[in-house]
């Protein structure tokens, strides 16, 4: 092991290594606590009902029936009423996910 070579690759490789295990190990992003996942109104397709639940997606399961009839709401100010609104994206790009109070 006197030549100078296989020194220089063993230095190389490690730095390497050094750089290029981020890309291929990423850290694990961090558990979120179950109080900081807001909560925001959710209506029932098919019947109407409005639920007050955990931001969780698109499309969630009904508690009562247990079909994927749930979609986020919007307020309705004219007529008073929640209603389905867009995908959560837009309601997002519009500003239009607010917590809700309990």
């Amino acid at each position: 092991m006197k030549d100078p070579r296989v020194w220089v690759v063993v230095v190389a490789l490690g730095v390497a290594a050094w750089l290029i295990a981020p890309f291929v190990f990423p850290h694990r992003a961090p558990a979120v606590a179950e109080g900081l996942i807001p909560r925001i109104r959710y209506v029932c397709r098919t019947s109407g009902e409005v639920f007050v639940l955990p931001l969780a997606g698109d499309v969630l399961a009904n508690p009562k029936t247990g079909s994927p009839t749930l979609v986020p709401a919007v307020y309705d100010a004219k007529r008073k009423v929640w209603r389905p609104g867009p995908p959560l994206q837009v309601m997002h790009r519009q500003g239009l996910v607010i917590p809700a109070e309990d």
